[in-house]
């Protein structure tokens, strides 16, 4: 129980983290244009694997795109390859 506790402390503190990232991007922002990823390859490299599903892009895309809708915002994915 103790360590499950541990995990679920540490999970809400990411999930505030990225609320607060995401409500302030979208607050100061009027467009946010973010990389498309192949998060399932990027997932392939052994060494950065963890690093790269403790960062929870998904969820990060996720709040960003319903936060733009709330504030009226437009979120734009702009696919990898594009020459930025």
């Amino acid at each position: 129980r103790r360590v499950a506790r541990i995990h679920a402390r540490i999970a809400d503190r990411r999930r505030d983290h990225l609320h607060k990232l995401t409500t302030r991007l979208v607050r100061e922002n009027q467009t946010v244009v973010i990389e498309d990823l192949s998060v399932r390859n990027m997932l392939r490299n052994r060494s950065l694997a963890r690093a790269i599903s403790d960062a929870a892009w998904s969820d990060f895309r996720g709040m960003l795109e319903y936060k733009a809708q709330w504030y009226g915002r437009e979120v734009i994915a702009v696919d990898r390859f594009f020459p930025s």
